[in-house]
């Protein structure tokens, strides 16, 4: 009788042992991917068209490894914080605005600038994303002008759908900054045109699904930047387990049944 408990205990504490470390298995398989996978968006078109309708929306896309990432992309234009509706031109160089102080956009005016106020394009993304790097191709907005990159970059997470409108035509700015709940910073540039990095400090930190670019609002050096925006790159961590993860996930529920249902029977014996 006594070598029959102690058969028993052993077999509890060796189904005991399995259930844990299946457990412990199915925890690890659920956990999100450790390595993020970077997107890179072309925001190039061979268009010559410098104004049109305020308030276009153009929409771009992305796939690495399976994974497609949307974006819409919306132009606008802040002075004495009160927000309008810009034209979104995209280019050979990228993306460029064109605000309702600009008429047709000539002279360079169709840029992200802050000659008439401030510039900024808002890009609204399906999933959370960081930004890693981008485009600037600098412009002088006169013959006499020093062309300059410096951008303001901010982002925030907002449950509104990527691909809906944003009412912010005619609001105040301080709008645009609820939306935009992140911690914004500046991406100082110069008149050399290329590709900037623009992830300050720890990968990871700064994540959201709207994004915004704008012409410096600081401006701190004094010079107009006048710039267009392309080879956006971003990172994205897909939080669902691969394929084969789930297989082992559903082993790992398979073999912590089985061992809840040993025990029990174990117990009536």
């Amino acid at each position: 009788m006594q070598r029959q408990d102690t058969h028993r205990g052993n077999e509890f504490m060796r189904l005991k042992s399995l259930a844990i470390l299946s457990a412990s298995a199915l925890a690890l398989v659920m956990a999100p991917a450790a390595n993020a996978a970077t997107f890179v968006f072309d925001l190039s078109v061979n268009s010559n068209v410098t104004s049109g309708p305020l308030g276009n929306v153009r929409t771009f896309n992305a796939t690495t490894g399976g994974t497609t990432i949307n974006v819409q992309a919306t132009a606008w234009r802040v002075s004495s914080n009160v927000v309008r509706s810009a034209f979104l031109g995209a280019y050979s160089n990228g993306l460029g605005v064109t605000n309702h102080r600009e008429g047709t956009g000539g002279n360079n005016t169709h840029t992200v600038d802050n000659s008439s106020g401030a510039d900024f394009i808002l890009f609204q993304f399906d999933k959370p994303v960081e930004f890693l790097s981008g485009r600037f191709t600098a412009y002088k907005l006169c013959d006499s002008c020093t062309a300059d990159t410096d951008a303001s970059i901010d982002y925030g997470t907002t449950a509104t759908a990527w691909n809906s409108g944003l009412s912010l035509d005619n609001t105040n700015f301080s709008v645009v900054n609820g939306i935009l709940n992140g911690a914004g910073y500046e991406a100082l540039g110069g008149s050399t045109s290329g590709i900037r990095d623009l992830q300050p400090g720890a990968a990871g930190q700064k994540v959201g699904n709207i994004w915004m670019v704008a012409s410096s609002f600081i401006n701190q050096d004094g010079k107009k930047d006048s710039f267009k925006f392309d080879d956006l790159a971003v990172s994205y961590i897909d939080p669902l387990p691969e394929p084969g993860s789930w297989a082992l996930m559903l082993g790992g529920f398979g073999m912590v049944g089985f061992a809840l249902r040993r025990r029990r029977s174990l117990a009536a014996a």
